[in-house]
């Protein structure tokens, strides 16, 4: 009888795991990707912050108040009055200024193949 409880418990924590995936696998590994890859942006920066409630990530508002986030390592060479363009399904954002043309890439800062 034992046996049975036993293998009754490992049965149902393995489909716990697998319904806690299944359900929540939107907010895990690909979902701040997955919403990037769906905006399409063609516009101005309008304004950069930093949002200290949101554990310091820093963001560019363009267009009509939408925002993106970036990574620190862009901040510095992004500026309000650039022009940033996303195209959908990509996940390449090219800002263009008067200094020339910048290319950041989300797929390369998570060492994603594809």
């Amino acid at each position: 009888m034992d046996r049975n409880k036993s293998l009754l418990t490992v049965l149902i924590i393995i489909a716990i795991i697998f319904l806690y995936n299944r359900i929540f696998s939107s907010k895990n590994g690909g979902g701040f990707l997955d919403g990037v890859r769906e905006k399409e942006i063609k516009s101005l920066v309008i304004k950069k912050y930093i949002n200290y409630d949101n554990h310091n990530i820093p963001f560019l508002v363009y267009g009509n108040k939408d925002s993106i986030v970036i990574y620190r390592d862009w901040w510095e060479k992004i500026f309000v009055g650039d022009s940033i363009i996303k195209p959908k399904g990509s996940l390449e954002i090219v800002i263009k200024n008067s200094n020339g043309i910048e290319r950041f890439n989300y797929q390369d800062k998570f060492g994603l193949d594809n």
